[in-house]
């Protein structure tokens, strides 16, 4: 069940979509929301993915090995200051979940408005 910022984060996708179909096309179509919703949907789930891949610690290795290769204010770090240094994973506290979810729903809206358009 979604929460109640998947819930707004939909809400203002498909209300900013409906919007920026009209502007960028000066006429709302369904064609023209199809394009823009994409966009939205393609840009929650992108977030989510994205957070979801730093939060798995994929990118703690490397940024440990850039701690180790580069200096701090003109000083060497010890092999103990890097150790103690707080990894990626751990200092992104995003909850990725609420994008995830309204990314999936947009992306479904745009599914189904696409089938629709071809019928």
């Amino acid at each position: 069940m979604p929460d109640k910022k998947s819930f707004t984060l939909v809400i203002v996708s498909l209300i900013l979509s409906i919007l920026l179909s009209f502007f960028i096309y000066q006429k709302l179509t369904l064609l023209s929301f199809i394009n823009i919703s994409f966009f939205f949907g393609a840009g929650l789930l992108f977030i989510a993915f994205l957070t979801l891949t730093v939060k798995g610690g994929f990118f703690d290795g490397i940024t440990y090995g850039f701690r180790r290769m580069f200096v701090s204010k003109g000083k060497e770090l010890s092999k103990q200051e890097v150790d103690e240094m707080t990894p990626v994973s751990e200092l992104l506290t995003f909850n990725h979940f609420p994008f995830l979810i309204s990314g999936i729903i947009v992306t479904v809206i745009m599914t189904l408005a696409t089938i629709l358009y071809y019928l």
